[in-house]
């Protein structure tokens, strides 16, 4: 019993932390809500509130369009595992499988859309460079720093060759 529930849970933990790691995003977790926040970047409690209600509305949504996502995929796997092999049912699956992308996308889009009419231009920008400068400073600090930006980051290859790209 006990090594079904320890297969159960490493099952469980493998399967999630692609969509921990895809779920990343420009601007991880709640920032604006760091103590140096506030003054770095000029924000007041209106405004963290703001912030707060549209990382709220966008967790949810996100959830929902990641849990989508990941039922198309699923069946996507089921329809490429059927005999005989329909290649009709496949190309109409893969392109359910591609909507759910592109809808998660989107969402990841309007997030920012919003941040950025709230934030304002040079609040942004300077929001935006924040953190780049400490992605950049934890990748060399990990290893994996490159001057170069690599095209092969969050590229997983399926069993049937297709090139998946992870958002």
């Amino acid at each position: 019993m006990l090594r079904k529930v320890c297969a159960g849970l490493l099952l469980l933990v493998l399967v999630a932390l692609p969509s921990f790691a895809a779920g990343q995003d420009m601007f991880p977790g709640q920032w604006w809500r760091l103590p140096q926040a506030g003054e770095m970047f000029g924000l007041t409690e209106k405004q963290k509130l703001q912030l707060d209600d549209l990382y709220f509305k966008n967790r949810r949504n996100l959830s929902a369009l990641k849990k989508a996502l990941e039922n198309e995929r699923a069946r996507f796997s089921a329809v490429m595992e059927r005999e005989p092999l329909n290649e009709a049912a496949v190309m109409a699956q893969f392109g359910r499988l591609e909507e759910a992308r592109t809808q998660l996308s989107a969402e990841r889009v309007h997030y920012i859309l919003e941040l950025r009419k709230l934030l304002g231009q040079e609040r942004f920008q300077r929001v935006k460079t924040y953190f780049s400068k400490l992605r950049d400073k934890k990748s060399k600090m990990t290893g994996t720093y490159s001057p170069y930006p690599t095209k092969k980051r969050g590229v997983i290859m399926s069993p049937w060759g297709i090139t998946i790209q992870r958002r």
